[in-house]
């Protein structure tokens, strides 16, 4: 059985409160208690609304939504820890192309401070190049977008080279949302661009100073690069030839002797002068100089070729 307190109030409201009661029977009240009763419930009621209405004050209801809708954006559980916790920098966007979510790999490497500071801006916030986003973007509708080479664009503003792999997921009522990953290759592609700067020095000096670079294997030219201006061969047509067919006969004991003598080691002069046939039938003399190095996992002979003097022995 329920316990109730006594609740005391002044007699003047006391006398009040019942001859309301009693003269008024469509209030649904049958006694001051109950009348009382169902005054304490409303106070309660309205105390409550008043604390809620001042707790929602002190919220940020934005901020609170937000990271409702982060949380939905990915599935819960294991697809979303594998999400945040992907090595890779990480993304979703909308079909209007504002952010709803990534990953700290991307925050860290893109040099922001924390998700919210990109949650909501529009996806070219990243790129450096905005053709390079329409591109991927229309391409991403279609079919599966792998590895493309992209530039992002980091707060500071510097540039850092991506390869950015971009699908869908179409959802409920056909709402299209974008998926993407990006591996920064910004240190590699750096490297590259360092080689082939000096690739290009040293082969514009290599061409100036020798006709032809040559690698010699089993008697036959393995490879060949530079002008080859000398025997009028072209690269491509020296590569496959028998090493003799471009020597004059005078020459080949020499060659044939000092090619030997180069793969077992044995110590001649760095420089070696012969003779050669050129495509025409011309005789002309060239200087060699060969090191032993291993080509394809065999032994050969590089040789680096210049015109020589006509006067030379």
């Amino acid at each position: 059985m329920s316990k109730y307190s006594t609740i005391s109030v002044p007699k003047e409201l006391h006398d009040e409160l019942r001859e309301n009661v009693k003269h008024n029977p469509r209030l649904g009240y049958s006694s001051i208690a109950e009348f009382c009763k169902e005054a304490i419930r409303l106070h309660v009621a309205n105390i409550r609304n008043e604390r809620r209405e001042a707790f929602l004050q002190r919220v940020d209801i934005e901020g609170l939504l937000r990271k409702v809708d982060i949380v939905s954006t990915v599935e819960g559980g294991q697809y979303r820890r594998i999400f945040e916790t992907c090595t890779d920098p990480a993304f979703i966007i909308a079909a209007d192309g504002s952010i709803l979510n990534c990953n700290q790999q991307l925050i860290d490497q893109l040099g922001y401070n924390e998700k919210e500071d990109l949650l909501g801006r529009d996806i070219s916030t990243l790129f450096a190049d905005q053709g390079q986003l329409n591109d991927v973007m229309i391409q991403a509708q279609d079919n599966m977008v792998r590895d493309r080479d992209v530039k992002l664009k980091r707060r500071d503003g510097k540039t850092l080279d991506f390869l950015l792999s971009v699908g869908t997921i179409t959802e409920g009522e056909g709402a299209t949302r974008y998926v993407g990953t990006g591996k920064d290759i910004t240190v590699r592609k750096m490297a590259e661009d360092r080689l082939k700067k000096e690739h290009t020095l040293f082969s514009t000096i290599l061409n100036e100073v020798y006709d032809s670079i040559l690698i010699f294997q089993n008697d036959r030219i393995q490879y060949a690069t530079g002008k080859c201006h000398i025997s009028g061969y072209t690269p491509e047509e020296l590569e496959g030839m028998d090493l003799m067919d471009i020597v004059a006969p005078e020459s080949r004991e020499k060659v044939k002797e000092n090619k030997q003598k180069r793969l077992e080691g044995e110590d001649i002069s760095p420089i070696q002068r012969y003779t050669v046939l050129t495509r025409d039938g011309e005789k002309r003399r060239i200087e060699v100089s060969s090191e032993v190095i291993t080509y394809e996992g065999q032994p050969a002979l590089l040789a680096v070729v210049r015109a020589a003097d006509n006067d030379g022995s």
